[in-house]
């Protein structure tokens, strides 16, 4: 299987299950792609958007005149990819992925640049002979590249500028600009076993590497990276401080110039067995990644989709009124000089004067009663008027929280004083605003970027008077300051 081939011999051990429980009002669900197989390992899925393909890597058979396989006779790792159909599912059985570039040596995690013109990959740099089986611990990893030309890929050819000798240089990724290339490698210069490093394409040439830091990088493994569309850069570590498994996905993304402290992608992304080449789509609503949860001996690719429902367009906030002026013009004549009007507030308030402006400390049941009160005793010597005053909530979803925080500063957000007549909640939604989401009655979050962000709650529920599932959003507007400043940190959604 690919844990003891292509992917460097990591020698991570597999076992257990998934349970239910894991996704049971999750923000996102997984589901098994159908063509994953309890026989082969499937694993990198990449989508080919000019011809909307999912291209990943398998040791299925490639067909042909020529059997390659490994030198226990299992068939080598190449190729191969399903068609998308108008209804977001996909084709059968796998077909081979260019039958121009199956060889005698192990494929590997790839990418395509924006017009799926030119395509990155990672293969054994060492060819055996036509007839010669692959001798797979003695063959290092090298990142290729191969263009899409006359309707067939080029022969791949090393990128000699990113390739270091004698070490294994794998998993290509690429920035959305398609200007940086992230990899893996265990070259000197790293901080542990396999390392994240970048290079970028200045004036035709890619640079010579970098690696990506401590911040990164540790003394475990870093391995797939891939790219969000907004930026973001997920990876997969093996790293035991934060690891729920074996290899976890975790992300981060550069702030005024340096990666922020990695944060661990949450259940059900990650298991208790490897989980590795996520790849969001579109705003992060849905993807793919690669797990060996299924049956712990081989890896199968995952779909992932959001389950929050599709909300209209939130309402701003509306705050209930709690200040008021309180009045009486039917009040008892006093002698000033030994006695004075007071209002009292069952908040603990107390004012003196016919008139009196008061404001409460949110909403709920009060009373309110005006007295006329002994200056030198603070007895009360007649009681004017008294009254309920109840202060209502307004029906809508409530967000409570700071409308100013700071950056990196943990911020708990709460919808636990939502309000509603007709309609029954089940379930709350949060949105913050930078792309990230989250799922509960009360949540807390952790900007990294300062300026302002629009907060959304969606509730999702059912109308009584209809019967029927229905949803409610509201917004407050949340102004983030400071500066980034690394800190640890901890899972979010993605």
């Amino acid at each position: 299987m690919k844990y003891g081939s292509i992917l460097l011999w990591l020698g991570l051990l597999l076992g257990g299950m998934l349970t239910a429980s894991g996704q049971k009002d999750s923000l996102y669900r997984i589901e098994r792609l159908s063509f994953s197989s309890i026989a082969y390992d499937e694993y990198a899925p990449v989508l080919l958007d000019a011809r909307n393909q999912l291209i990943f890597v398998a040791n299925r058979s490639a067909g042909g005149l020529f059997k390659h396989s490994t030198e226990k006779g299992t068939p080598l790792e190449n190729y191969f990819y399903v068609t998308r159909k108008k209804d977001s599912t996909f084709t059968g059985s796998p077909r081979v992925f260019a039958s121009e570039l199956v060889s005698g040596s192990n494929k590997g995690p790839m990418v395509f640049n924006r017009e799926g013109t030119k395509m990155y990959l990672t293969k054994n740099i060492i060819e055996p002979g036509r007839l010669k089986n692959y001798l797979g611990t003695n063959n290092l990893l090298g990142i290729f590249e191969s263009s899409f030309v006359g309707g067939r890929w080029t022969t791949p050819t090393l990128i000699t500028a990113i390739n270091a000798n004698g070490y294994n240089t794998c998993h290509p990724a690429l920035s959305p600009d398609g200007k940086r290339m992230y990899f893996a490698s265990d070259r000197p210069g790293g901080f542990g076993r396999m390392d994240l490093w970048y290079s970028d394409f200045v004036k035709g040439q890619w640079t010579e590497p970098k690696n990506l830091g401590p911040v990164i990088n540790t003394s475990f493994n870093e391995v797939y990276p891939t790219c969000g569309p907004d930026g973001r850069l997920y990876f997969s570590s093996n790293r035991p401080d934060k690891t729920i498994g074996k290899l976890d996905i975790f992300y981060s993304e550069l702030v005024n110039g340096q990666w922020i402290e990695p944060r661990r992608l949450p259940e059900p992304f990650n298991s208790r067995y490897n989980d590795l080449c996520f790849v969001p789509e579109g705003n992060g609503d849905r993807g793919f990644f690669s797990s060996d949860r299924y049956d712990r001996t081989t890896s199968d690719v995952f779909y992932f989709f959001t389950t929050e429902p599709k909300f209209g367009a939130p309402e701003p906030l509306k705050m209930p009124r709690l200040c008021y002026t309180f009045f009486e013009n039917m009040g008892v004549v006093i002698d000033t000089a030994i006695a004075v009007y007071e209002w009292t507030f069952s908040d603990g308030a107390r004012l003196r004067g016919l008139e009196a402006y008061h404001c409460f400390p949110g909403t709920g049941e009060y009373t309110v009663e005006l007295n006329v009160v002994n200056k030198l005793q603070g007895t009360v010597e007649k009681n004017v008027v008294a009254y309920y005053f109840p202060i209502e909530k307004i029906e809508q979803p409530w967000i409570a929280c700071p409308d100013t925080v700071k950056v990196n500063e943990w911020v708990e957000f709460s919808g636990s004083d939502s309000w509603f007549v007709s309609f029954v909640p089940e379930r709350y939604y949060w949105d913050f605003g930078d792309g990230s989401k989250a799922m509960g009655i009360t949540v807390r979050y952790q900007y990294v970027r300062p300026g302002k962000y629009r907060v959304r709650l969606g509730v999702s529920g059912e109308d009584q008077g209809e019967g029927k599932p229905a949803t409610r959003a509201s917004y407050k507007d949340v102004v983030v300051e400071g500066d980034y400043t690394l800190t640890p940190s901890v899972s979010a959604s993605p």
